[in-house]
């Protein structure tokens, strides 16, 4: 057991090298967000891109020009969310991360002509929000999972921190290279992810949906342990896992209109409000009302130290919530920081709309560490959750087309709240953090009611769970007893983590005695569901 109780006894060296390469895209993520938050303000940029005011004596960017590079971004980072699903269904994960780390180097290049460069880097955004966490979530063991697929969040955090640093170290450079050094470290990521991508394997799930089945068994090898590797588990695994596609098929095809109906249309509604609340209820509360309140509040001078705290904290928070994921569940990170964020967003409000907010000192500091927590608090909730929970809940067909649902609500979101908050701001100024507080109050209900926990489950399992009853409150998802091929592949993973934690021979035994008799009741119950990779697939012990 590791910290918070995690069990890392399956983390094995190739999967973390496989999740740290696609991690890169994590990287390529922070680091384009918060390089150009900083480049609209260095002197260099300004020189190139802005235009002499005459009231103010200093360069400036025009507002159409600064409106169309902070707006025009998001048709690009839509277009890669779309792109995910077909692409990725296609050609699997490491086609597209190929693609993602190629178009990111080119849109470096792009970038001296700054807005259509943007436009591209986005495209990979779009499509890395989605596509990272999902394949970490189908390579990773089940008690691993929210870990692995939830390293998205600190990771795109502790690369904005880095961005930061690079933009203040060129605070006072007047030439092109100062805004251009902040781009060019873009390419860093790119680099390494398109060098490494070629000794990572594709998603074993990928594979055996085109019916490659020996290559799910050889890849399987190589991310568990040496020990589960002699005892068949891999084989096992794959075992499960084609029966369950081949059941899964017997279903539908996966449609996008089954999106709207029968039993996934709450997973489509729980996708789009887990990510309403994440956007809306925090995450963007910083980025548009924190800078200006900084200015307004007399303490323009320490915001770049103020910003560097705020996400030193949210990387924090976004590594506390993955952690606990798997030890205590998804749903008491998501309530506990959904609470939090109510008491921080009216903090803000109230303090923050004081008349005497200029000039009182306590009032300030409050409502300075009020964001610092509110981030910390945004990342353990939703910002974490959301993308683990997304990345599971859609079954075998649906899954893809889940995770696109909740990303495009991420995006629109993000959008709306961005644009439409300056103009509130000028009607209530820091009261709009009433707005976010009773956003945040709706996220932390949906935590409460109706969040499914998923921990310890696999992926397979999704479909019965969520149709045996259709409505359950968010509780009672642990509760419930599944008997599918789902369950065989969650019974062959609970196996491999049993070899693991048991050291008692005989209990051990019955361990895999039982995994081996849940695979053949669901395997070899209906023979023509034998593929031929089942009749060379040997018992668990």
């Amino acid at each position: 057991m590791g910290f918070l109780g995690q069990d890392w006894s399956q983390a094995t060296g190739y999967l973390i090298f496989c999740v740290a390469v696609f991690s890169m895209g994590d990287f390529i993520f922070g680091l384009d967000v918060s390089a150009f938050g900083g480049l609209q303000a260095l002197p260099s940029f300004l020189n190139d891109f802005g235009v002499y005011n005459e009231a103010t004596k200093k360069m400036a960017l025009p507002t159409l020009r600064k409106s169309l590079m902070n707006s025009i971004v998001y048709i690009g980072r839509i277009t890669g969310v779309i792109a995910f699903e077909p692409v990725t269904e296609k050609w699997g994960f490491r086609t597209l991360f190929i693609a993602i780390c190629i178009v990111q180097l080119l849109s470096v290049i792009c970038k001296l002509n700054i807005t259509i460069g943007r436009v591209f880097g986005y495209v990979t955004i779009g499509t890395i929000e989605a596509a990272i966490p999902m394949y970490c979530a189908e390579i990773a063991p089940a008690h691993l999972r929210g870990f692995l697929s939830g390293t998205f969040v600190p990771i795109q955090t502790s690369a904005s921190i880095m961005g930061s640093g690079v933009v203040r170290a060129m605070a006072t450079e007047t030439q092109t290279r100062g805004w251009l050094i902040p781009i060019s470290i873009q390419l860093i990521p790119a680099v390494i992810g398109l060098a490494g991508v070629a000794f990572t394997v594709e998603s074993p799930r990928w594979l055996i949906s085109k019916g490659r089945h020996e290559e799910a068994v050889n890849v399987l090898s190589k991310l568990r342990t040496k020990e589960d590797v002699a005892n068949g588990l891999p084989e096992a695994e794959v075992q499960a896992l084609v029966h369950a596609v081949e059941v899964d098929r017997t279903i539908g095809s996966g449609t996008w209109l089954e999106l709207f109906s029968g039993p996934v249309w709450r997973r489509t509604l729980y996708a789009a409000i887990i990510f309403f609340a994440n956007e809306a209820g925090g995450n963007q509360f910083w980025n548009s009302y924190g800078p200006s309140f900084m200015v307004d509040a007399g303490l323009g001078a320490k915001s770049f130290t103020y910003s560097i705290i705020v996400s030193l904290a949210g990387a924090i928070g976004g590594l506390i919530g993955i952690l606990s994921s798997d030890t205590i569940g998804r749903r008491p990170p998501a309530i506990f920081g959904s609470a939090l964020l109510v008491v921080w967003d009216c903090l803000i409000a109230g303090l923050g709309s004081r008349p005497d907010i200029t000039s009182n000192a306590i009032a300030q500091n409050v409502v300075v560490a009020s964001f610092v927590l509110l981030i910390w608090s945004t990342k353990i909730a939703y910002a974490s959750v959301g993308f683990i929970v997304c990345s599971e809940m859609g079954g075998i067909r649906m899954r893809k087309k889940i995770m696109m649902v909740g990303t495009a609500n991420d995006v629109i979101w993000s959008f709306v709240v961005a644009f439409s908050t300056p103009y509130v701001m000028q009607k209530i100024g820091a009261n709009v953090g009433y707005v976010f507080a009773a956003i945040a109050f709706i996220g932390l209900v949906f935590a409460i009611f109706f969040l499914p926990e998923l921990k310890g489950r696999s992926l397979e399992e999704m479909d019965e769970l969520f149709d045996n009853p259709r409505f359950k409150w968010g509780w009672q998802y642990p509760k419930v007893q599944t008997t599918g091929a789902g369950a065989a592949v969650a019974q062959v993973e609970n196996a491999n983590r049993a070899h693991h934690l048991e050291n008692d021979d005989s209990k051990l035994d019955n361990e895999k005695r039982e995994a081996n008799i849940r695979v053949q009741e669901a395997t070899w119950g209906n023979e023509d569901m034998r593929s031929p990779t089942t009749t060379k697939i040997h018992h668990l012990g």
